[in-house]
């Protein structure tokens, strides 16, 4: 399968879907720092900087679109600012849209914050589920925990996947039976995607602090200021406002242990808080791998194979 990549990031949507053996064969990035990224990784693949200048024509054939467009104008984060798709920042998804128009790849991937769900009392997701649907394509949503994943960090995202003129999109994201949960708070369900004996969580080594710059107070949930040592860490955030070290012998400021300049850690703070989690974006996408075989997949019985 080949990949068209928007709003790129640092290619966390790209390297889970190399992982998988499929194409990047376009990619859509303006900071310049990511950019960087995406160049030194991918220094042969097409890469548009700003999508408010892209056209149809400049994308490559691809059977997957991938992106997660800004989320500022969305977030709970903003609280009493959030401008929802009527902002400059999270408004580009209508551009996005008008690309997906012109050429209605197979499969769309959306990922953005939870706070899509409720912006504007729930009329911003109307406007994304009705605008993709009248498109023609199946739409199916999951709030989704990278800390069920494999991954030590808290990190709710909501993915949005759209299969063109099917509703494979819900077999990409559901699953028949119950769904596994953690066996106690503050733990991930990791043997969703491990193989093996899994080993019982031993003593912690991973420390992480929530910076008192949320403004919020221990008890404020997920975004809360605080510190914990459960095996987890805060959402890490692209302001910066979770720190996490692997050991007690180590400072708390991740800034201070890794010897880059401030500048530097600034840009990555930024790119990894807006970045998707790759073990989640791999497990949607065996799962599209699966359901495209019952699109072109077929043999002469007209069976899936």
């Amino acid at each position: 399968m080949k990949v068209a990549s928007f709003f790129s990031g640092i290619g966390g949507f790209d390297i889970a879907f190399e992982n998988l053996g499929m194409e990047i064969v376009f990619l859509c990035e303006i900071n310049p720092f990511c950019k960087k990224v995406l160049r030194e990784h991918w220094p042969k693949v097409q890469l548009v900087e700003d999508i408010k200048t892209v056209t149809p024509e400049q994308i490559p054939d691809a059977d997957l679109w991938c992106g997660g467009f800004p989320c500022q104008d969305l977030s709970l984060a903003n609280q009493g600012r959030r401008k929802g798709l009527n902002g400059k920042r999270s408004g580009l998804f209508f551009k996005f849209a008008e690309l997906i128009a012109a050429k209605k790849p197979r499969w769309v991937l959306i990922e953005n914050v939870p706070g899509i769900l409720n912006s504007a009392e729930g009329q911003d997701f109307k406007v994304l589920v009705e605008t993709l649907g009248q498109l023609g394509y199946g739409l199916s949503w999951r709030v989704l925990d990278a800390k069920y994943f494999g991954t030590p960090q808290r990190r709710r995202r909501v993915y949005i996947v759209g299969s063109l003129g099917t509703l494979l999109s819900a077999e990409v994201l559901f699953e028949p039976g119950a769904t596994k949960i953690a066996p106690k708070a503050g733990l991930g369900q990791r043997e969703i995607i491990t193989t093996g004996s899994q080993k019982m969580p031993g003593e912690s080594d991973i420390y992480s602090i929530q910076h008192a710059a949320i403004g919020r107070k221990h008890t404020a949930g997920p975004q809360a200021k605080g510190y914990r040592n459960d095996e987890e860490t805060y959402t890490l955030d692209s302001r910066g406002g979770a720190d996490a070290v692997c050991s007690t012998v180590n400072s708390f400021r991740v800034r201070e242990i890794t010897g880059v300049s401030n500048g530097l850690d600034g840009n990555r703070y930024r790119a990894v808080g807006n970045a998707v989690a790759v073990p989640v974006v791999m497990w949607i996408g065996k799962r599209i791998i699966q359901a495209e075989k019952q699109i072109i997949g077929l043999d002469c019985n007209r069976r899936p194979i």
